[in-house]
């Protein structure tokens, strides 16, 4: 059985609520984190490329065994044989999931937080007095991924933080619209495919036209485990048409024939932007719950982790100042937005302008980026097609998606 208080209960172990647990441990406060699955980071459903390392370390000593690749650049397949590469070295990672997250709960562990799997938050009541009541299910798992629940307890907690992923029904049981809109939702499936498929340091993408136009084709190397994450994504489409898991079989036969597939995942990827509001009266949302995953490319990691770090800082001040009210928590709400929202908005924007052309104008953008990009993205490279920038640009000021 579980203590009966604490000061803070974190529902979900991925980046956001393991980094969030920590930080409110080592502010002093006494924190469950609280899993629903029985193996930490089991399965992913992820591309598992992330931030670069000396970010990655301002969250604690990353064992090395979580790094697989040393991000140096992007390449882009782009409509009609135009191509984008962009070298940047050291510009992220590619980590091990399976790996990774249960060190951030290590860590996390090692701070002070009671770490706690096959435990499923059913319920968060209202405001009581100082708490809310979180109702958990305790269970036993049978070492396949089954949990089996063995007792339910109740909690009386100052403040809970809902981390759990983009599946989350913590938000929409204390009454916030977080729910995930079928027409804002990318669908996705991720191969681990034997072997390096593409350059081993760089991540590639096959995007327009001639790809998948409404998301994209990812080839994602992992090197110390010798594999490739490959996959592919779109938006939840409003007729039926082929399902992304044919799609994904389809274009790895068609780009790789005969690639050894070692296994399948799918899931959903938030691509919304920002919600609204994701905190009320000692509760607030982190991570793909709160749909900080990044609208361009699907990724989340990162944000989470930010998120979950934001959201222990306002969470720490409004216990000093006797105050977790939704007004207060909301400066936790402008601290990300201020940091990685704002660039989110853009990158909304510019997805559905960019999904919006047709074929010619497509290719006919491609041309421009590929130029800047040649250009060691220096702006003047803009001046050498200064018709098609002045025309792209002006079009997307004006586009109202």
């Amino acid at each position: 059985m579980l203590d009966n208080e604490y000061d803070v209960v974190v529902i979900g172990a991925g980046p956001g609520g393991s980094v969030a647990a920590r930080n409110l441990a080592r502010f002093g406060y006494k924190t469950l984190l609280l899993e629903k699955r029985e193996r930490i980071g089991y399965p992913v459903r992820c591309g598992e490329a992330s931030t670069n390392l000396a970010d990655l370390e301002t969250y604690g000593p990353i064992d090395e065994g979580c790094i697989e690749t040393i991000i140096n650049g992007l390449f882009i397949y782009g409509p009609d044989g135009v191509n984008i590469e962009v070298p940047k070295p050291n510009m992220g990672l590619m980590l091990n999931r399976l790996k990774f997250d249960p060190w951030l709960a290590h860590l996390a562990a090692n701070d002070g937080v009671e770490v706690v799997t096959c435990a499923r938050a059913t319920s968060v009541s209202e405001v009581q007095g100082d708490c809310r009541i979180v109702r958990v299910s305790l269970g036993q798992g049978d070492g396949n991924g089954k949990v089996t629940e063995t007792s339910t307890q109740e909690i009386r907690a100052k403040m809970v933080v809902g981390a759990d992923g983009v599946e989350s029904q913590i938000g929409r049981m204390v009454g916030l619209k977080s729910g995930q809109l079928p027409n804002l939702t990318c669908t996705g499936v991720d191969i681990e495919v034997k072997g390096l498929l593409t350059k081993p340091d760089y991540l590639t993408f096959w995007q327009g036209h001639d790809f998948i136009n409404d998301g994209y084709i990812w080839s994602f190397p992992k090197q110390r485990s010798d594999v490739t994450n490959f996959g592919a994504g779109f938006i939840v489409p409003n007729k039926s048409g082929p399902n992304i898991y044919e799609v994904t079989l389809e274009w790895l036969e068609k780009l790789f024939p005969g690639a050894k597939i070692n296994h399948t995942v799918g899931g959903l990827v938030p691509v919304s932007g920002f919600l609204k509001q994701y905190t009320l009266d000692r509760f607030a949302l982190v991570g793909d719950a709160a749909h900080h995953t990044n609208p361009l490319t699907g990724g989340g990691i990162a944000a989470a982790m930010r998120a979950g770090r934001f959201c222990a800082q306002r969470v720490d001040e409004g216990f000093k100042a006797h105050d977790l009210s939704q007004k207060f928590l909301q400066g936790y709400e402008k601290h990300c937005y201020s940091y990685f929202g704002r660039m989110h908005d853009f990158e909304l924007k510019f997805r559905k302008f960019l999904l919006a052309l047709n074929k010619p104008d497509q290719i006919e953008l491609y041309k421009v980026l590929q130029g800047f990009a040649l250009s060691g993205y220096k702006k003047r490279a803009f001046l050498k097609t200064p018709i098609q920038t002045t025309k792209y640009l002006y079009r997307f000021l004006k586009f109202k998606g």
